[in-house]
């Protein structure tokens, strides 16, 4: 949901200013692009009977379950505005005091972030950020480039790109489940890597990873057709 809204956020960060013309087509390109509802039809939709009956009532028994409930909720709650601020501040302080306080539950928010992709999930919408703002700068610069050849320069920030997130999955992690008992942590990750929770999440990835790729090449088409470098 928040995809869109940051592009546009991020164009208005940069130094220099933008051409008129840029302005508008960059609006023309964003109407539509990256819908929430969409994205999320498009990513069931590729995992339909991806699952079997037994991943799916396995799934199900966990997540109506106290701890699945109790899990979610938090989950929920950090997602928000407050929470989202939260992992950023109390996050960092909080995960900066577990290698002494609580090494053992620093190591499992390792563990949870690796089982659910959390790296990966993040690498994709972050790759495909970067190519909708490069896209962008190339396009109001009246130098644009081919998609093989944006994704060559996004990628070239990757190793950075991956550290951060990390980064952040793992202050995120740290604020989300502060109320979490360790016992509890515990018996997450072990659904998180169980037969269910990991096929859950690898075909969740594989999806989200092609539809992102799809929203993000979509609006680079459109921003360059609006700018009358493509045509429709």
């Amino acid at each position: 949901m928040g995809i869109g809204p940051g592009i546009a956020a991020a164009t208005k960060s940069i130094p220099e200013p933008l051409p008129a013309n840029f302005q508008d087509a960059l609006s023309v390109a964003l109407e539509g692009a990256f819908d929430a509802v969409k994205m999320e039809t498009a990513i069931e939709s590729r995992m339909a009977d991806r699952l079997s009956a037994t991943d799916l009532s396995d799934l199900a028994a966990f997540y109506a379950s106290p701890l699945g409930k109790h899990v979610t909720a938090l989950e929920i709650q950090s997602s928000g505005p407050e929470g989202r601020q939260g992992k950023k501040t109390e996050g960092k302080q909080i995960l900066a005091e577990l290698p002494t306080k609580d090494p053992a539950r620093l190591e499992l928010y390792r563990k949870i972030i690796d089982d659910i992709s959390a790296v990966d999930t993040g690498e994709a919408i972050a790759l495909n950020m970067s190519y909708a703002m490069v896209t962008g700068m190339l396009g109001a610069a009246g130098k644009p480039l081919s998609d093989e050849q944006i994704m060559a320069l996004v990628r070239q920030q990757s190793v950075k790109i991956r550290q951060n997130i990390e980064q952040n999955a793992m202050q995120g992690s740290a604020y989300t489940y502060l109320d979490l008992s360790l016992g509890d942590l515990r018996l997450y990750s072990t659904f998180l890597a169980s037969a269910a929770g990991s096929r859950y999440y690898d075909q969740m990835l594989t999806a989200f990873g092609m539809v992102m790729t799809e929203e993000a090449r979509s609006f680079g088409h459109r921003l360059f057709v609006a700018l009358g470098y493509r045509k429709a």
